[in-house]
């Protein structure tokens, strides 16, 4: 292996010419090699109602770089914000992280929230753990001040994070006209029912209600792995991830019922804000029409599902048609089915 030792940390030591022996080449060497097999990071797990994993043993160890956060803009870039090193790090034991744990989550656990899992370690770490970032939405701002908003953008939220925890950090916009923008977190409330804030330095962002970002945790280097969903009970929602898809056991209702006409819909609590595609399911019932149509602008369809009903019901619908949709800036699609009733549209998973 040679990722593992790199940087020498005789590297670090003075300023002036250094030794640069021969094993050191071949550790660059291997290092560079090593460096095309980790472009994915290790599996994110469903345990159970309380816990993922990162599974590895000591014949099929979980690899990584602390690369950071995937860039909102440019899938496969990478943001650090100048927080975490990009270095190597390997686990030979699988690595769980249990939701209701003392230190598993930064703040306190909140129910129908996304969770952004990431792999932590120190600067002289070799190994790895778990912890997981809620995932914000804005309220409001005023001056550098950011104002909290629930994930189903219907109220005020505060997480009760400790005095200081975020300090350092920085704020990443993943939606709205400042999307892809970072700045470093100054301060920010303990506040863990309704009054959430958090305050940022630099140029003011351009941010309003309902916008999405994610703090970039301060004093450690990290490397995102996936989302976790925390259902209005405070179980987590059982799912399945690989290679940038992860699909729900069960789908996730978005929408029931008659649309009548092109609809705005968010998808904040069926997809996290990190998905560039849903994948999706519609469904009728009662001897229905199945009909949806998607649109990216509210007046042509992108793609149109549409069916007469089978002669009887199967597992509880008449007709099911599956689909995939891109993503709109914001975080939101259209959707209409021209006001028909006994429809139901699913999100079966997505694409990061």
């Amino acid at each position: 292996m040679g990722l593992i030792h790199l940087p020498q940390a005789k590297w670090a030591s003075g300023t002036g010419r250094q030794v640069i022996l021969k094993s050191d080449f071949d550790k660059i060497e291997q290092g560079v090699l090593e460096s095309f097999e980790l472009s994915e990071a290790p599996v994110l797990e469903y345990v159970d109602s309380a816990t993922v994993q990162v599974q590895a043993t000591a014949d099929c160890m979980a690899r990584l770089l602390m690369c950071g956060w995937p860039s909102p803009l440019h899938p496969g870039h990478w943001v650090d914000a100048g927080l975490s090193d990009g270095g190597y790090r390997e686990n030979a034991a699988t690595v769980s992280l249990n939701f209701p744990t003392a230190g598993s989550l930064w703040g306190n656990e909140k129910a129908s929230q996304w969770y952004a899992v990431c792999a932590l370690a120190g600067v002289s770490d070799t190994l790895f753990t778990l912890k997981a970032m809620p995932v914000m939405r804005v309220a409001s701002q005023n001056g550098q001040t950011i104002s909290l908003r629930n994930n189903a953008n219907s109220a005020g939220i505060g997480y009760g994070f400790t005095a200081g925890e975020l300090t350092n950090g920085q704020i990443l916009v993943l939606s709205g006209a400042s999307r892809g923008l970072a700045r470093s977190i100054s301060g920010h409330n303990t506040d863990d029912g309704t009054g959430g804030t958090i305050t940022y330095g630099g140029t003011a962002l351009s941010v309003t209600q309902g916008d999405w970002f994610v703090v970039l945790p301060p004093n450690t280097n990290f490397r995102y792995l996936g989302m976790a969903f925390n259902e209005a009970d405070s179980n987590l929602a059982p799912f399945y991830q690989e290679r940038g898809l992860t699909t729900w056991r069960s789908p996730r209702t978005l929408l029931t019922g008659a649309i009548n006409g092109y609809t705005l819909t968010d998808l904040a609590l069926a997809a996290p804000p990190t998905a560039r595609q849903i994948l999706g399911l519609a469904s009728a019932a009662a001897g229905y029409d199945l009909k949806l149509a998607v649109s990216y602008d509210g007046s042509a369809p992108a793609l149109v599902l549409h069916g007469a009903p089978p002669g009887g019901d199967f597992q509880g619908v008449r007709g099911a048609m599956p689909f995939a949709a891109h993503v709109l800036e914001g975080h939101k699609l259209y959707f209409n089915n021209e006001n028909t009733v006994n429809q139901a549209v699913k999100i079966t998973g997505w694409r990061e």
